[in-house]
């Protein structure tokens, strides 16, 4: 046990850490750990370098101040340790994909690289969420190589809690059978963390015929057979280990169901806020249990071996992954095989796969389309993300770990379902772009066009009419409301200029398509920068309107999340559920950024951006006489070095100033506690993103964030005048 800030001051919680190493020297270890336990002069952040040097071993000092430090490592980083992210500088365009889950985005990436369905399977493709980490493919090299990157220890340990965490509220309901509490434990709702994939899904006693099912569909089943699916021995085991973590859970369930129906009566009969009460109390006591802390040290156990036997790995001090390598391959085939392994989601290797592990892969090799012929070897980057906006209940603004990739590549593909309207979550990724200055870069491509039908619909140009109706509807009402007409009309001139339309993608050759996949690729591999405007610069006078500007911007985050919170009824927002909020909270509080759907941090940057991108879009003035066009190409670069700044400040302001906030809000347990985490969080947020115009509101804070704001702002301006004002003096000494 140690004190954590988190507990607000109670004992602290079970830290559990495999070692690594023979029993000697793990005795060594923990006599080390209670020594740092006993001296409270070590039990703060600030205390670990005094630390460090009263212990020489790392490890000791890695499992101590892990968990009560904020986790800032940068797994991008990581990866460029062992294989640098090619640019510009090297010959190589980056190209970003954004779209919903489902979009084809993943598919559209198959076709560019020349990876075969049925053959490669990489990168691994489904109808629902398939990409939850980063896939960055770097096309030219002369060999094949790969990094890898897997969460840590602590990471996965609480990715298990939150899953059997939800498989205990399963199991309260006695009715539940074993399947669908196995279930709960297997996948959860968002369906980013699966556990299935590599623990084994539930055995089946039978499976349903399925009237749909087509011999000709395309599939990812492995044919190459270089690799086999789980044998019948493994999957005897995986299903044993499996009806013993549910006959677990259930005990669990109902060791900590009777104490709280005897505080509060059967749950069975409770009031729906009564109930929720209970539940959120009958969690956390079975979260500080001997047996729960138990099972999540078994599932770690079962996950780790998956490891066992795998060469090229990195490891922590304490021997958990941090990186898989592999360099010099020359065979495609035999390198595509090893990297699925750590991508795949094919039903026929559950139990095998490290899939839900991994946060980032990055591959690179003389990767080249298979229907483009007597072409050389291009060069790009082609970066896939996780799917925007898959959750009906959640503002879909664009994460801001996605936003920080727009600055750094040279092209956005926002990809979308042809056969599907395109309606406000695509208008929230057109915001984040057009807000961040990126507009330019940008071209929609329009996949499934081959199963755009209907009655009114006749010919190929009807098609694309019918597929680019919703933008046109979208940037000519939501962007024009939210940022400027300027930029609405803008963007629809960028974006009816270079639109891709694309179908019969999952085919292996695509014949129909190969015409418009080589005019995309020929673009996309010829990107030219954008011209260098002449030296004149916007004027923003004294900046109070920027504080106009940014009262509303604040507005637009305090207002919907004072709904999600309960606090204030809205009718475009609905309250989020205890356990959401609870959620958040503990992310928040702990530091981890998973993927998690409900994402202040962004909320706040989404807002913020349009507000200050309003105020930029109407200086008082201009020096020098520009035309449109070069207003245009000034106004975002502005933009895009407001975002780089912006973007930095959302996160330090929420996740690492707010963190001490955010643990309190989660410590909160007992009757009362989800009331008094809401209330905290709307303090907090009070404290770190108070509206300027609100008199409740403390002075001194008001002051503070302001001027931050305003700094971000100022100096954003600043650097890009001088940047401009340096083009220009080196063309002008060019052409002298």
């Amino acid at each position: 046990m140690r004190p954590d800030p988190s507990n607000q001051g109670k004992p602290g919680r079970k830290v559990r850490k495999g070692l690594g190493t023979d029993r000697p020297a793990a005795d060594r270890l923990i006599a080390d750990l209670n020594r740092l336990l006993a001296d409270p002069s070590f039990h703060s952040p600030a205390a670990r370098a005094k630390a460090e040097a009263a212990f020489k071993d790392p490890r000791v000092i890695e499992i101590f101040y892990e968990g009560i430090e904020p986790r800032i490592e940068n797994y991008r980083t990581l990866r460029d340790e062992h294989i640098p992210l090619k640019s510009r500088a090297d010959g190589y365009s980056r190209l970003l994909l954004l779209g919903a889950p489902g979009a084809g985005k993943t598919t559209l990436v198959r076709q560019l690289i020349g990876s075969k369905p049925g053959r490669d399977g990489f990168p691994a493709t489904s109808i629902n969420r398939t990409t939850t980490f980063e896939t960055e493919i770097i096309a030219g090299p002369r060999d094949f190589a790969a990094a890898v990157t897997f969460m840590s220890e602590d990471e996965a340990d609480f990715e298990v809690r939150q899953c059997l965490s939800a498989a205990v509220l399963r199991a309260v309901d006695e009715q539940a059978s074993d399947a669908r509490i196995a279930k709960a434990l297997l996948e959860r709702s968002d369906m980013r963390f699966r556990l299935k994939y590599i623990l084994g899904d539930w055995p089946e006693d039978e499976v349903d015929d399925d009237p749909y099912a087509d011999e000709d569909d395309t599939s990812d089943a492995d044919d190459s057979g270089t690799r086999t699916s789980v044998t019948p021995r493994v999957a005897e085991k995986l299903a044993r280990n499996l009806k013993g973590y549910v006959a677990a859970i259930r005990t669990i369930a109902e060791q900590h169901k009777k104490k709280i129906e005897n505080t509060y009566g059967l749950l069975a009969s409770l009031p729906s806020e009564e109930r929720n009460k209970a539940l959120d109390e009958l969690q956390d006591t079975a979260e500080q249990s001997d047996n729960y802390g138990t099972l999540v040290g078994e599932i770690l156990d079962d996950l780790r071996e998956r490891f066992d036997g795998l060469a090229g790995l990195l490891k922590s001090t304490t021997g958990w992954p941090r990186v898989w390598l592999t360099k010099g391959v020359t065979n495609e085939s035999e390198f595509l095989q090893s990297v699925r392994f750590f991508s795949d989601i094919d039903r026929a290797h559950w139990g095998k796969l490290l899939t839900p592990l991994v946060n980032g892969i990055r591959v690179a090799g003389p990767f080249a389309p298979s229907w483009a012929e007597d072409i050389d070897q291009p060069h790009f980057v082609l970066i896939d993300t996780e799917g925007l906006g898959h959750k009906a209940t959640t503002v879909p603004d664009v994460p801001d770990y996605i936003v920080s990739r727009f600055d750094e590549c040279d092209a956005i593909l926002l990809v979308h379902k042809g056969d599907v309207p395109f309606g406000y979550e695509g208008g929230k990724a057109l915001e984040a772009i057009a807000g961040a200055g990126h507009t330019a870069k940008t071209s929609l491509v329009f996949t499934r066009m081959d199963e755009v039908k209907g009655p009114n619909i006749k010919g190929w140009q009807a098609k694309r009419d019918y597929a680019f109706s919703g933008v046109r509807n979208v940037v000519e009402n939501q962007i024009a409301k939210t940022l400027t007409p300027d930029i609405a009309r803008f963007m629809l001139e960028q974006l009816e200029r270079s639109p891709y339309y694309l179908g019969a993608l999952q085919k292996g050759d695509p014949v129909a398509a190969k015409t418009e996949l080589s005019r995309l690729l020929g673009n996309l591999t010829s990107i030219v920068p954008p011209p260098k405007p002449p030296l004149t610069f916007p004027d923003y006078g004294t900046y109070d309107l920027l504080v106009i500007k940014l009262q509303k911007g604040v507005e637009d985050f305090r207002v919907p999340w004072r709904a999600y919170l309960s606090i204030q009824r809205h009718g475009g927002h609905r309250p989020l559920p205890w356990q959401s909020v609870k959620a958040v909270s503990r992310r928040y509080a702990e530091g981890f950024d998973d993927g998690y759907e409900i994402r202040p941090a962004s909320n706040l940057l989404n807002s913020l951006t349009l507000a200050i991108s309003r105020f930029l879009e109407s200086p008082v003035g201009w020096h020098g006489s520009p035309t449109p066009e070069d207003r245009r190409l000034i106004l975002d670069r502005i933009k895009a070095a407001v975002s780089r700044k912006l973007t930095q400040f959302c996160a330090r302001q929420l996740r690492h100033k707010a963190q001490p906030d955010w643990q309190i809000a989660y410590a909160f347990r007992g009757t009362s506690s989800t009331f008094d985490r809401r209330l905290k969080i709307e303090s907090l947020y009070e404290r770190w993103v108070p509206e300027p115009a609100n008199e409740g509101d403390d002075m001194r804070h008001i002051q503070q964030f302001v001027e931050e704001v305003k700094y971000v702002v100022t100096s954003a301006i600043e650097e890009t005048k001088q940047a401009l004002a340096g083009e220009n003096e080196e063309a002008s000494e060019g052409s002298a």
